[in-house]
C-alpha cells in the first residue's frame, strides 16, 4: 500500500482510498497495469489495421508490374514472323485461308517509292486452289505480259528461278507463282526452311534482295 497527498488539502492519503478521510475529496483512480496493456494492444491493432491496406495494395502493385513484364518479356523473345487470317464469303460459303510473312530487310527507292520499302510473301488457300504472292509496299515491279523471272533461295541450298505473272489487273507491285505445282513445291520448301531470300526485278530500280524469316510456317 502507497501514500500519497490529497491534491484538494494536502493530506496524506492511501492509494487504496477512494477519498480523503481529512476533507473528503475524491481521490483519482490509479490505473492497472492491464488496463494499461489492453489499451496499448487495441492501440497496436488499431496501427496495424490503417497500414495493412497500404500494403496489400503496393503488394499487389508489384505483382501487377512483375506480371506485366513476364507477359512483355515473352513476346519480346518468340516474335511472330506469320500473321494468319481466315475470311468467309457468307454467300458463296466459301473460306479463304490466308499466312503472310513481311521481310526483315527494306530497301530504298528513288521519287515517287522513297522512305523504305518491304516485300510481303503471302500464302493462299481458296479450295482446291493455292497461290503463293510477292507484293512490294512502295515500289514498281518490272514483269511483262508474258510473265517473268523472280530468283528464290531457301537456306543455303542452290538458287530457283521461279515463273511469276502479274494479277488480271496489271497492278504492277504485286506477282503470283504462275504454276500451281511450283507453288506447292514453294510452300513444301517453306515448311522445312529457316531462311528465304527472294531477289526481285524493279522499274529503273535494278534487282532487289528481301530476306524472310519462314521458319515455324503453320500450313496444311
Amino acid at each position: 500500500m502507497g501514500i500519497k497527498p490529497c491534491k484538494e488539502c494536502g493530506s496524506p492519503v492511501s492509494d487504496k482510498a477512494e477519498s480523503c478521510p481529512r476533507c473528503g475529496a475524491k481521490q483519482p483512480k490509479k490505473t492497472s497495469v492491464l488496463t494499461w496493456v489492453v489499451l496499448g494492444v487495441i492501440v497496436l491493432v488499431g496501427v496495424i489495421g490503417a497500414l495493412a491496406p497500404e500494403g496489400s495494395k503496393k503488394n499487389q502493385t508489384e505483382i501487377a508490374k512483375l506480371s506485366s513484364n513476364n507477359e512483355n518479356s515473352k513476346e519480346v523473345a518468340t516474335p511472330k514472323n506469320w500473321s494468319y487470317e481466315t475470311t468467309k464469303d457468307e454467300m458463296r460459303n466459301t473460306t479463304t485461308l490466308f499466312a503472310s510473312n513481311v521481310s526483315q530487310n527494306t530497301v530504298n527507292f528513288d521519287f515517287p517509292y522513297q522512305g523504305g520499302s518491304n516485300l510481303v510473301i503471302t500464302l493462299r488457300k481458296k479450295g482446291d486452289a493455292t497461290d503463293v504472292i510477292i507484293a512490294i509496299t512502295k515500289g514498281q515491279i518490272l514483269c511483262s505480259i508474258r510473265n517473268c523471272e523472280v530468283a528464290f533461295k531457301f537456306d543455303n541450298n542452290p538458287i530457283q528461278s521461279i515463273t511469276m505473272s502479274e494479277p488480271d489487273n496489271h497492278s504492277a507491285d504485286v506477282l503470283f507463282v504462275a504454276h500451281d505445282s511450283t507453288a506447292k513445291k514453294i510452300i513444301n520448301q517453306m515448311k522445312i526452311s529457316k531462311k528465304l531470300t527472294i531477289e526481285v526485278p524493279f522499274y529503273q530500280e535494278g534487282s532487289k534482295q528481301f530476306t524472310f524469316d519462314v521458319s515455324n510456317l503453320d500450313w496444311k
